[in-house]
């Protein structure tokens, strides 16, 4: 069973060159590179799983007040509150972020997500969080091509 994960980034950079190994583990990678597109996938779409950086372009559905870097905290805020159509409040949800401010990683660990992980992120690190996340998912012991963790 593939593990449909949405992206939320709005540097492909950040996070593509984890793609090719997580589509090697049964995920399949979508990317949105604003809060626009992530709502429009999110109520189009079905997706198991969903990364994303607290930073980036908030687009008009978020809110025209939100700024980039509280567009994380607003999108998830709408996911947690079944307030985004079709997207099931409690999907898991990871977060990827070289934003540090106290204020709001509390705000989004309060929200609930299954991991934080703060940039720059040890590759096989990102790998192997994603692994946990299927695991929950699918009841699935590990990722069967996991590469060398050591």
């Amino acid at each position: 069973m593939k593990i449909r994960t949405l992206f939320i980034e709005d540097e492909r950079w950040g996070v593509s060159p984890y793609f090719k190994e997580l589509v090697n583990n049964d995920f399949e990678c979508e990317l949105a590179k604003d809060g626009d597109e992530a709502i429009k996938k999110l109520q189009t779409e079905h997706f198991d799983l969903v990364s994303m950086d607290i930073s980036f372009p908030p687009g008009k559905s978020l809110d025209e007040d939100t700024i980039p870097i509280k567009a994380g905290v607003k999108l998830l805020t709408l996911i947690r509150q079944g307030k985004i159509e079709n997207c099931n409040p409690a999907i898991q949800i990871i977060i990827m972020t070289a934003v540090m401010n106290y204020e709001i990683e509390k705000e989004i660990k309060k929200l609930g997500v299954s991991a934080y992980l703060k940039k720059p992120i040890e590759f096989n690190k990102v790998i192997e969080t994603f692994c946990n996340m299927k695991h929950k998912n699918e009841k699935d012991s590990s990722c069967s091509k996991m590469p060398n963790l050591a």
